[in-house]
């Protein structure tokens, strides 16, 4: 990253695009770094790789902050106190990514983020919740799959989980075994609807693959045990 000193107003607008990326791919949108990169390099005349690594440095804020942060964009340290500070105060300032963090909500990526953040910060003590939740109608944002890829990947995977080995946790109503389909490369991150990056796993080992702490690790032994599968990373 570039010695020269980085004003307030490049890092908020750095943690501002920053921000734009995380809520367009919680919508299930594809969305590519290098042109926000290249845009934010062109405004301020810097290289991309000086915000490739700022980006970095506002993932290490949100972890401190107990907050997700951008898959691909990994914590780095390094950021210096006086640009620690800046971004924070962004971050609170514009009520990003941590939002009003015990507001009910009906978006189940921001529920999940809140309890994630909740459960690092501290929960509140005894909470009321509602005993009438409202309901809402919403409009989502979805990837369009294609039936034939998820039909042939649960048939190879005849009723055991491709992770773990293990049967099917339970059988469906219509005799076949519950598993659930995982894109390797998640289509949110450019990932295609292939049978090439895709499994059928148990609901655990799922989960496992979106929010367990070793998930990059998990989706490297993947492609390395089952021969259909290639690597898009």
């Amino acid at each position: 990253m570039s010695t020269v000193h980085w004003s307030p107003a490049e890092i908020e607008a750095a943690v501002d695009a920053y921000s734009a990326v995380f809520e367009r791919r919680n919508r299930g949108e594809v969305v590519p770094l290098r042109p926000v990169f290249e845009a934010l390099a062109s405004q301020y005349g810097r290289s991309t790789s000086a915000y490739q690594y700022r980006f970095r440095n506002i993932s290490h804020v949100l972890a401190v902050m107990g907050l997700a942060w951008l898959p691909g964009q990994p914590p780095a340290e390094h950021v210096g106190p006086t640009a620690e500070a800046t971004i924070r105060q962004v971050i609170e300032a514009k009520n990003y990514f941590g939002e009003e963090l015990v507001e009910p909500t009906a978006d189940p990526a921001q529920l999940e983020r809140r309890t994630r953040a909740l459960l690092l910060r501290g929960v509140p003590s005894a909470p009321l919740g509602r005993k009438e939740p409202q309901r809402v109608t919403t409009s989502v944002e979805r990837f369009v799959r294609d039936p034939a890829v998820k039909a042939a990947v649960l048939e190879a995977a005849v009723g055991n989980c491709e992770n773990c080995g293990q049967p099917a946790p339970f059988v469906q109503e219509d005799g076949t075994p519950f598993l659930e389909v995982h894109h390797v490369k998640w289509l949110a991150q450019g990932g295609s609807d292939t049978v090439t990056n895709a499994v059928a796993i148990c609901p655990n080992c799922h989960r496992q693959f979106h929010y367990g702490i070793d998930k990059e690790h998990l989706a490297t032994s993947l492609i390395g045990r089952i021969a259909r599968l290639v690597s898009e990373s």
